[in-house]
């Protein structure tokens, strides 16, 4: 083999070392995860070119792992297989960096050797889904520095590679309104066509997908991103926007914490390009520490412009309701 050469395994697999800990050997990332299985130092390995040894002066290490996600090429709407960037794996040898193979990160365990320094100290697998970068240790066997929290909660579950977790809330909530003109005259039966919220989720993860395919991330690793699964129907076509200050997040510990939101495009235009962000204006979230278990939501409605599109002098006065509901992951 040549110096820092990369080689995939066929027929007989060395005998493979586990790592000590597999759930300190897996790499979970934005849209993808790799589990490190074991390692293997032979003098010999089979390829489909035959047998193969290390270079002059150097080392053979065996590699195996299993990878998962987004390591293929990305598919989009126009573009041809392969024409997109696909999340990638470097191996790294005292700061030498060679990019795996994308043939080698299809979703099954692989097998690779590659020749080595004798002397090489620091060897590790870089896993880089879209802007994180991790590191697992094929020394040690373990994940090196710090991840986001939230991807490794015991209850974090993966969704066709974005791993997050999800709690059902199936809460109803009715916001009565009267209808107002600009001279302040009942326009509308107060309360008869009260908007409705229906939250039937919360997910917590470490990144929120602008329209335009952005991520947003969390100030620190310890830090998770909040959203919720919601459906607005009522209202008999009167739409609002609430502003992001009127949804608090309360943590167990008394910790209020105010929204974020990405806003409907049209909101800046007094109106609501999509009904499914009625109410809402858009996307809301809040950051709060990855550990969360358990959070209350409150949902302070008051005065608002109609942003249906007609009458957007017309106004929906809510009476300053303020109704509340229980998170619990």
């Amino acid at each position: 083999m040549q110096p820092n050469q990369i080689v995939e395994l066929t027929g007989t697999i060395p005998a493979i070392k586990a790592v000590p800990d597999a759930a300190k050997a897996l790499v979970i990332g934005i849209d993808g995860r790799l589990q490190l299985m074991g390692t293997a130092s032979p003098q010999v390995v089979t390829t489909s070119d035959g047998d193969r040894r290390a270079a002059p002066g150097q080392k053979l290490l065996v590699v195996q792992f299993h990878p998962a996600g987004g390591f293929q090429p990305r598919k989009g709407s126009g573009q041809s297989s392969g024409s997109t960037p696909a999340d990638s794996v470097v191996l790294m040898v005292d700061g030498t960096r060679t990019v795996l193979d994308p043939q080698s990160l299809s979703p099954q365990d692989h097998t690779i050797a590659v020749s080595i320094p004798k002397g090489a100290q620091d060897v590790s697998l870089e896993v880089d889904t879209w802007e994180l970068k991790q590191t697992v240790s094929l020394v040690s066997g373990a994940r090196t520095g710090s991840g986001p929290a939230v991807l490794y909660r015991s209850d974090a579950q993966d969704h066709d590679g974005f791993t997050y977790v999800s709690a059902n809330v199936v809460q109803r909530l009715s916001f009565p309104f009267a209808l107002t003109d600009s001279s302040g005259q009942l326009q509308w039966p107060d309360g008869q066509y009260p908007t409705i919220v229906d939250v039937q989720k919360a997910d917590l993860s470490y990144t929120v997908r602008k329209p335009n395919g952005e991520l947003l991330y969390p100030s620190a690793p310890d830090k998770a991103l909040l959203t919720l699964e919601t459906q607005v129907t009522g209202g008999n076509s009167w739409q609002t926007a609430l502003d992001p200050k009127s949804f608090v997040l309360t943590t167990s510990d008394g910790q209020q914490i105010a929204a974020k939101r990405i806003d409907d495009p049209t909101l800046d235009r007094g109106e609501l390009q999509q009904s499914k962000n009625q109410f809402f204006g858009g996307k809301i979230y809040w950051e709060v520490p990855a550990g969360i278990k358990s959070a209350t939501v409150t949902i302070n409605a008051s005065k608002n412009h109609n942003m249906g599109g007609l009458f957007n002098s017309y106004m929906l006065d809510y009476h300053n309701a303020s109704k509340s509901f229980t998170v619990q992951f």
